[in-house]
């Protein structure tokens, strides 16, 4: 998965569940300048993250799926 596409689609989620860059690194815990990088795709989130993102966002198994493996460029959840 193209790390970047990941990136974009975890701003829609931020955005659409109206938090902050800050208060997401904080509760995955990784720093502002880690979760900046993935989000710009220049670094890719560990299996660790991507649990503690389904959890914050209140994912369900095919929505972690779309988000976080799927190629295409749509977003299920916004």
């Amino acid at each position: 998965m193209e790390p970047k596409i990941v990136g974009e689609r975890i701003k829609k989620l931020i955005k659409a569940n109206q938090m902050t860059k800050e208060e997401v690194a904080k509760k995955i815990g990784i720093k502002n300048k880690s979760f900046e990088k993935k989000l710009m795709g220049k670094e890719e989130f560990y299996i660790e993250e991507i649990v503690k993102l389904t959890e914050i966002f209140h994912l369900n198994i095919d929505e972690c799926e779309e988000i976080f493996f799927h190629e295409n460029q749509e977003t299920l959840k916004s």
